[in-house]
């Protein structure tokens, strides 16, 4: 059943929380996880997943990308819980995705993303984190760095950047030639503002088929396929068009530099085609002592095809928290 953000607001208001049974078809593991409203800085209740124990060693957030949801990082979530039992997960919709509030337009930027990271953290993490963000998730985590870098190596003990970039976004060509790219880039704004006044007259439309050699390399399941675009289908009109700006302004190399002191895994797929390999290579050359990972073949959508290498790789990286139990919660 899905939760509308007034039973998320009033989650909030009490501490609500409740155990949630999930199951999908296919490989897609069954996880038990406790369902909270978290309310952020402008008020907009974020919804969160919590699995683990309450007296957690330490915790493990993951945080999605541009219309996507916590729902897609579900494999991920089984692999830590069963290698690292001690450990807290965190698995939260960004503002206007999945069963999150609708956010105000002016909120739909990565800067404020930043805040609803810190948000979730101050009120559900406990004992150092791990941060791990897909692609926008990965571009949160930049920004929330760059706002607390006080923060990294005393409570932020590692962090995933996974199929993501720390700028350069405007010159994206979507792997097609130069002249074709800025057609479309010219056409994508239309399209969405158009689909945004379709949604408000009560059409929905639906993700366009040429958006799966967008997103995935040739080797995906039809399984994770679906799975994605029933995501995508359900993500507002509105959270699309009000989001689409602010990746053109987003350059955090520099805040980067935050992250020196911790373990970093950089993952990447090499036929991304909307966070391409080099953004992955300039992430890599800014923090030396990262881990760089390419996934040959893969592409964007890196934590659905090559599920069990990103899940083994973010259990690693989780081993930078000690397996010491804090008293309690």
């Amino acid at each position: 059943m899905r939760r509308t953000p007034l039973v998320l607001a009033a989650a909030a208001a009490g501490g609500y929380a409740v155990s949630r049974r999930r199951r999908e078809p296919g490989s897609w593991p069954e996880l038990h996880a406790r369902t909270v409203g978290v309310p952020a800085d402008d008020g907009t209740v974020l919804h969160a997943e919590v699995s683990g124990p309450h007296d957690a060693s330490g915790t493990v957030v993951l945080a999605h990308g541009y219309v996507l949801s916590n729902r897609l990082w579900d494999q991920q979530v089984a692999a830590l819980i069963e290698a690292r039992p001690d450990l807290r997960v965190i698995t939260y919709d960004q503002r206007g995705h999945g069963q999150s509030s609708r956010a105000p337009r002016d909120s739909a930027t990565i800067d404020q993303l930043g805040r609803d990271l810190a948000a979730v953290l101050d009120q559900l993490a406990t004992g150092p984190v791990v941060l791990v963000g897909h692609s926008m998730g990965g571009m949160t985590i930049m920004s929330y760095v760059e706002q607390h870098p006080d923060q990294v190596g005393t409570r932020v003990v590692g962090a995933g950047l996974v199929a993501t970039s720390s700028g350069g976004l405007a010159d994206l060509t979507f792997g097609l030639p130069t002249r074709a790219s800025d057609r479309l880039k010219v056409v994508i704004p239309a399209g969405m503002e158009q689909a945004r006044r379709w949604e408000d007259a009560g059409r929905k439309p639906l993700p366009q088929p040429f958006l799966r050699p967008v997103l995935f390399g040739r080797a995906a399941r039809p399984a994770d396929v679906r799975r994605t675009f029933e995501v995508l289908s359900a993500c507002s009109a509105h959270t699309v068009a009000d989001f689409f700006e602010t990746f053109t302004a987003h350059d955090r190399l520099a805040a980067l530099a935050a992250l020196s002191d911790v373990p970093v895994s950089i993952l990447i797929g090499s036929a991304d085609r909307l966070c391409p390999l080099p953004m992955s290579r300039a992430m890599a050359d800014a923090l030396p002592h990262a881990r760089l990972r390419v996934y040959p073949g893969a592409g964007h959508m890196l934590q659905l095809e090559r599920a069990a290498e990103v899940s083994a790789e973010l259990v690693s990286l989780a081993s930078a928290i000690p397996a010491e139990r804090l008293a309690s919660v």
